[in-house]
Order: structure tokens, then sequence, then C-alpha cells
């Protein structure tokens, strides 16, 4: 009876129910380095710049989200997303950064595809704004002043948040890619090789391959399905590098995700119909 009871609480009481949300590793990593950046490095963003994208999406998803679902929540993608803006975006305004913060998350509520935002958040509130208000948004690539030093960490704790997130696989192949094509550029196209490698020790790079190609609700759901998604994005940033046009890993992620999300949702929804069908 007594061994009985004992298996019934090990059931009920497991590590499973103690499992720490990954989310909350990322926010770790992006607010280190928004720390670092306002404390050591001298980021051109200032801590208006943090405070104003944070309260922007934070406030954009309360709202939208007691819209849709009648009901508060703690906004902590939202969060994540302010501090990615804050990071990734670099302006002379402070508007700026409220403005890409609010599309951010705006977006995500506005464009879905079978259950899932189909963008990234970041990356297409930051294509809006390069794109159409280039003279108030910059990208920021070498803000980290590219040291080895700042960039190891970076590189380190990158690989152990997206390790814990299952979302390794998407950031080696997309590195392991860039790095193939930036090789490739620079011995048939003539692209001198520090400039060809010269972005992988960029802090625009590397929160790149390891925020916004890693995010969950907008890659595949396979090992498989998410190494070619960063693969093509590698592809397809290559041949925007080739013909010199700028911010090419945002624009490269866009068009994927444009691309490739909804065929493969579609296909990822027949797969399981089919597979429930064979069950019953």
């Amino acid at each position: 009876m007594r061994n009985e009871l004992s298996t019934k609480l090990r059931t009920v009481v497991s590590w499973s129910d103690y499992k720490i949300d990954p989310r909350y590793f990322v926010l770790l990593f992006l607010s280190s380095f928004a720390v670092a950046g306002q404390v050591y490095l001298g980021f051109f963003q200032k801590w208006d710049a943090v405070i104003v994208s944070v309260i922007a999406s934070a406030g954009t998803e309360l709202v939208l989200h007691r819209l849709k679902r009648g009901t508060w929540q703690f906004p902590l993608s939202a969060v994540i997303t302010g501090i990615g803006v804050s990071l990734l975006l670099s302006s002379h305004v402070v508007w700026a950064y409220a403005v890409t913060s609010f599309l951010a998350i705006a977006i995500k509520y506005a464009i879905r595809f079978k259950g899932g935002h189909v963008f990234n958040p970041n990356n297409v509130a930051m294509v809006i704004m390069l794109f159409m208000l280039p003279e108030f948004a910059v990208s920021t690539p070498k803000q980290w002043t590219n040291g080895l030093p700042v960039m190891a960490v970076i590189l380190a704790l990158g690989i152990v948040v997206c390790y814990i997130a299952n979302r390794l696989d998407s950031v080696l192949t997309f590195l392991g890619s860039f790095t193939l094509f930036a090789l490739i550029r620079h011995f048939y196209f003539g692209a001198p090789l520090y400039a060809a490698l010269g972005p992988l020790l960029g802090a625009s790079l590397q929160l790149f391959a390891f925020f916004m190609i890693t995010d969950p609700k907008s890659s595949p759901t396979t090992c498989k399905g998410r190494m070619l998604f960063a693969f093509s994005v590698a592809a397809l940033d290559a041949v925007f590098r080739i013909n010199r046009i700028p911010n090419p890993q945002f624009y490269a992620l866009f068009v994927v995700c444009l691309l490739m999300l909804i065929p493969y949702r579609l296909w990822a929804e027949r797969k399981a119909k089919a597979e429930a069908a064979i069950q019953s």
C-alpha cells in the first residue's frame, strides 16, 4: 500500500511541474547585454531607449491580449521583444523605439496563420522601420566594438540559451551556412575575407542568430525543418550581400518566413491529420 502511494505521489509531483520557461533564459540573455551596454560598453542607445521600448511593447501586448482573450497576462514575450528592439535599433529619436516596439506586437496579433504569427515580431518591425524610415532607424552592427572577448561571451551565452530552448540546431546551421557562403563570396565574388567573415563578430548578426531565427512561434517545429529554414535564411542573406543590399539578414528572414512558413504549416497540418487517421 505504501509503495502504491509513493508511486502515485511521484506521478503527481514530477520535475516537469517545475520546468522553467525557456523564455526566462532569453530574457536574462538580452537583459545582461542591455545592462552591460549601458554600464561598460557605452551604447549609443541610452536607458530611455530601453525603457521606452519595453513600455511600448509590454503595453501593446497587455491591451491586445485583453481585447482578444478577455484576460490579463504578464507580457513576458513582449518584454523580451522590447529589449530586443532597444539592442537592434539605433535612432536619434526616442519615438522610433516606441513605434518599432508597437509594430512588433501589433503585427504579431494582426498577421496570423494556423494558430501562430507568420513573422518574427522584432524582425518584421525592423524591416518596416529600416525600409520605410531609414532617416530615423538603422541597425547596430558594430556598437559592441566587435572585440573578441565581448563576442566570445555573447557566443557562449547564446549557445547555452539556445540549447536550453531546443533551438541550437537553427543557430549552428545558420552560422555554419553563413561561414560557407562568406567563403564563397570571398573566393568567387572577390569580397575581402575579413569583410565577408566580419559580420560573425558583430552584435547585430549574433543577436539575429540567437534571438530571431530561433523564435518558436515563427520557425518550423521539427529539427530538419529548422535546419532548412536557417540554411535558407543564410543563402538569401548571401544573395543580398552580393548585391550590396543593406541589412540583408533582416530582409532574408522576412522573405523566408513569408515564403516558407505558410506552406510548412499547411504540410504539417495535413501530416498530423494523416497520422491521426492511421491511428484511428
